[in-house]
């Protein structure tokens, strides 16, 4: 039983008109149904001076509203005056349920004097809507909330959206603890960008009224799918001392809008870019490779674009795949910083040819239309290679003595002459190989189409890849900073299982479950440094996660995410 004690001290009043009076005492809750967290108020009246006791049930939390005093009322059957003394209290429930409140007791000398109950009954909190944090007259009621804020309520699909909690209270808070995060259904692509673990408290005006608050778990998020998404409430426990109090937020919705149809060369990319464009040599042979570098600069969904089309004038061959390089961070515009691509580019034409600009289109969602950019075209000189022989797939349609075609009729008796040389001659066999060469010169042509297609799918699987290691790898640093050690260690156990199941294309349900297994099978391939630096933190996450080692920490963090990068 949690009991309040509290001392009610009597000013100039007549003890002869109290011991007149018959001992009263009754006790008040308001309101008789509330939610969790919704202040109630209690209040113990009576005609008695002494100590008060009041019987209050587990899991109330105390307000900050304390108030006492004294009121006289007229008893007209009488003629006396009566001198009621009263406290009032404040404080909510942490569970919803039904309560008894009471009984309250006063103890003057060797008499104790018992007051009634009543029945409380505390509901759920309903989640409503708030529209980028507006705060209702309910959540001012209470002694803390929280509110989810977003940077916008409606963006289109792509396009970065930053989120982050917020709390109010009436008191100074000096802890949170058992932080449940807010939950977007259907995003996966999320990123921390809270600059430091430590919570900045600061006094902020809402409505009239001088309240404390803190902002907590930031996050730049790129939503999947289009429509309305809901985002659910967070929760925590706020601390003030040894009383702790609990806070749900409001829920909030954000609507996601589908892009305009695209041009062809959209890659994918939402935001604001530049594009700029590099090349190795200016001065080529026929049969020369060289490289061309094409860097997308800029801020918005930059991590997700896709590699820029090529538009490739007569005499130009792209071979292979490009080499990217990345280099970006994530913030409140999304991901900002740039991306190279490196081409390498056969040239198969002699003398002065121009290589014509590349274009790149983007979504502007402040505009709200496609940009399209170009890089500066590039003027080359290309000396002529007589040793040169164009390649199978070359573009080099131009011949060196182009034949010319003659036609004549033949006379009767030089028919069987004709008939005989034709079949020795070159355009024959020329005619009759014709269709075999094509179907071959197809054949590869499909082969090579279909390489590119796979190693398009490689490359994207592998970009997943990499952003299923950023999101589980964030998860673990947002459970260190909560001082969650031995969960953060399971998250990155369990990645690690993940990851290098999937290096070996195994089935994640069936064929490698344990790490033994898994250590077994990398073994064969050879990649002793990683398996040993791997199987060391292994056991470190194994350890932590059970309680037996030291904490896991950033470090150990950040090495495990350039390991699985690198298996990856």
């Amino acid at each position: 039983m949690f009991k309040v004690f509290f001392h009610i001290v009597s000013i100039l009043l007549l003890s002869n008109q109290v011991l007149a009076q018959k001992p009263v005492v009754y006790l008040e809750v308001e309101p008789h149904e509330a939610e969790v967290g919704e202040i109630l108020t209690i209040t113990v009246k009576s005609n008695v001076q002494g100590d008060l006791d009041i019987d209050l049930p587990p899991g109330f939390v105390h307000g900050y509203n304390v108030m006492n005093g004294m009121e006289q009322e007229m008893d007209y059957s009488t003629g006396k005056v009566i001198t009621f003394y009263y406290m009032s209290q404040t404080g909510a429930m942490t569970k919803e349920g039904t309560y008894l409140f009471g009984p309250a007791y006063i103890k003057k000398g060797n008499k104790v004097y018992r007051s009634n109950t009543v029945n409380v009954s505390i509901k759920k909190v309903k989640t409503e809507e708030s529209s980028n944090g507006e705060i209702t007259s309910r959540q001012l009621r209470q002694p803390a909330f929280g509110v989810i804020q977003k940077s916008r309520h409606t963006i289109y699909e792509g396009e970065p959206l930053v989120v982050n909690a917020k709390v109010y209270s009436k008191f100074s808070p000096n802890h949170l603890e058992n932080y449940e995060p807010y939950l977007i259904n259907g995003v996966i692509d999320q990123h921390d960008i809270t600059p430091s673990t430590r919570i900045m408290v600061d006094e902020e005006k809402v409505k009239g009224n001088t309240l404390y608050s803190f902002t907590y778990d930031k996050k730049v998020i790129f939503p999947s799918g289009t429509g309305k998404l809901e985002i659910e409430p967070f929760k925590l426990l706020l601390r003030r001392g040894y009383e702790t109090y609990p806070v749900t937020s409001t829920s909030s919705f954000i609507t996601v809008k589908a892009l305009p149809s695209p041009p062809k060369d959209f890659a994918g990319g939402v935001g604001s870019f530049t594009i700029d464009r590099e090349i190795s040599e200016k001065k080529l042979t026929q049969g020369d490779v060289f490289t061309m570098t094409i860097t997308i600069q800029g801020y918005g969904n930059l991590h997700n674009l896709m590699e820029p089309k090529l538009e490739l004038s007569k005499g130009f061959t792209a071979y292979g795949d490009p080499i990217v390089t990345e280099e970006f961070q994530f913030g409140p515009k999304g991901s900002e910083g740039k991306i190279t691509y490196a081409f390498n580019i056969k040239v198969s034409k002699s003398g002065h040819l121009t290589l014509p600009g590349t274009t790149f289109s983007y979504f502007d969602p402040i505009k709200e239309k496609y940009i399209t950019i170009t890089s500066g075209s590039h003027e080359l000189t290309i000396e002529k290679n007589s040793n040169y022989q164009p390649s199978i797939d070359s573009d080099d349609t131009n011949s060196e003595s182009p034949q010319e075609t003659i036609t004549f009729h033949l006379r009767s008796e030089q028919k069987n002459f004709a008939k005989t040389h034709l079949i020795s001659s070159p355009l024959y066999w020329g005619g009759l190989f014709s269709p075999i060469l094509m179907i071959l010169f197809y054949g590869f042509f499909v082969k090579k189409q279909d390489q590119l297609a796979d190693n398009r799918l490689l490359t994207q699987k592998k970009k997943d890849q990499h952003r299923m290691i950023q999101n589980e790898i964030e998860k673990a640093r947002s459970l260190v900073k909560l001082n969650r050690s031995q969960e953060a260690s399971g998250v990155i156990e369990k990645l690690i299982l993940t990851v290098s199941a999937e290096k070996l294309g195994s089935d994640k349900n069936n064929t490698v479950c344990t790490w033994s297994d898994i250590k077994s099978k990398l073994s064969e391939k050879r990649d002793a440094e990683t398996i040993q630096q791997l199987d060391e933190l292994m056991t470190d996450f194994q350890q932590a996660r059970y309680g037996f080692g030291t904490p896991i920490d950033e470090t150990r963090i950040e090495k495990i995410s350039q390991l699985l990068r690198k298996l990856a």
